[in-house]
């Protein structure tokens, strides 16, 4: 039976194209980037060539790209990093805003400042509600903003339903309060998880954030690696610290030698990704609008086969919906023992993020207040085939008509 893969927002398969890039860099430039010999000024350069890559994603300078060990760390960085650096420069009380379905490794992070504080500072924590399509409230935002705001963290791209945050619209809201406090501060900055966000327009230009978490495996890269952006002015003025120590690696910020096949896979999915799945408004056939068609076939058949099959989220994609993740909720089942008899068909899919334990709720799905136990994640990617869709189509009809 050939298997048909709907589970991408946990994990994209890794192209062989990058495969065959970090094979390169496992065999021949294996050394120490920071050994001074010939091998290690040749991983070095490698080193600079694979952040230039993604500087170049993101349209950044190379020297604000800091490499973690995935997405998660990246995001522990960027919010502990920024709290510890602002408790050691004398604020008091640092407040943080999040919103209330970030992924849970801010979530995690923002629960533990909350309740043990840092180097006993005690910390607040302001969580944003979102409407019925998964968008906060800008209003809530600019009133939720205080003099103590250290941080503001809103995920571009939800990995469970797949709601657009405004980020543009956010980070104007941030620089205007920044300003409000007196032009001799520095706080709050803005960090945004884009783990999800492929097909969004990331340029940092123009976007407006101090801080930006990536991951390889959400890009059909390797897995364990990731990146934080951290802006230059936050980075020359000192408002991260770094949470990992040893080596003083990546700037200072992230200790550990640098996993250069990793890296160098990473900057090639990237570099795929500006070709094939990037936003690109002269061309009508893109990753974006194929997925984004395979979506709405999908939402189509559905409600032919159960027209009570709930959407969660926006119904159609667009500016504040991804085009690759579908979130569903078929009335009278139980989610996980329709997922096992998917499973037994030959689908894949989820019922939450992967990252939650087995035994929570999504926490996503009840701040939209839709039913999380009968609800399933599809989400579509790079080898998924109109068939695939097809196929899970029928495989689901004769499973709800048993």
């Amino acid at each position: 039976m050939k298997r048909i893969y709907l589970d991408y927002a946990s994990l994209t398969p890794i192209d062989p194209r990058v495969i065959r890039e970090m094979k390169k860099y496992s065999s021949s430039k294996f050394a120490n980037p920071s050994s001074l010999y010939k091998e290690g000024v040749a991983a070095k350069k490698a080193l600079a060539e694979g952040r230039q890559k993604v500087a170049d994603y993101i349209n950044s300078h190379s020297d604000e790209i800091i490499f973690t060990a995935g997405g998660t760390e990246a995001n522990s960085l960027a919010i502990e990093g920024v709290i510890r650096a602002a408790v050691h420069s004398g604020v008091k009380s640092p407040h943080i805003i999040i919103s209330s379905i970030e992924h849970s490794s801010i979530i995690e992070v923002a629960n533990k400042l909350e309740k043990f504080g840092c180097e006993g500072i005690k910390c607040e924590v302001t969580r944003l509600s979102v409407d019925k399509n998964g968008v906060i409230s800008l209003d809530e935002l600019k009133k939720s903003i205080k003099a103590n705001t250290v941080l503001v963290s809103i995920m571009m791209v939800n990995n469970e339903i797949g709601s657009v945050q405004p980020i543009k619209e956010i980070a104007k809201i941030v620089r205007n309060a920044r300003k409000s406090f007196g032009t001799d501060l520095n706080y709050p900055l803005l960090h945004t998880d884009a783990a999800q966000a492929l097909f969004e327009d990331i340029n940092m230009d123009n976007l407006g954030v101090d801080l930006l978490t990536l991951d390889g495996g959400k890009v059909y890269g390797p897995r364990g690696i990731g990146v934080l952006y951290v802006k230059r002015e936050v980075l020359s003025n000192k408002l991260i610290e770094p949470i990992i120590l040893g080596g003083g690696q990546e700037f200072g910020l992230r200790s550990g030698t640098e996993n250069i096949p990793a890296i160098m896979g990473f900057g090639k999915a990237l570099e795929l990704a500006n070709t094939n799945s990037r936003i690109n408004t002269n061309t009508t056939d893109n990753e974006s609008a194929r997925l984004g068609e395979f979506r709405s076939i999908f939402i189509e058949g559905l409600m032919q086969i159960r027209p009570e099959i709930i959407v969660n989220g926006n119904l159609n994609s667009g500016p504040t919906q991804s085009p690759h993740i579908l979130n569903i909720s078929i009335p009278g089942i139980d989610n996980e023992f329709f997922l096992f008899q998917l499973d037994a068909k030959g689908v894949t899919c989820s019922t939450k993020s992967s990252c939650l334990r087995d035994e929570e709720d999504s926490y996503v799905l009840k701040s939209m207040s839709a039913d999380s136990k009968t609800s399933l994640r599809f989400s579509f990617g790079r080898f998924t085939k109109v068939r695939d869709i097809k196929k899970t189509l029928r495989v689901i009809s004769k499973l709800l008509s048993k």
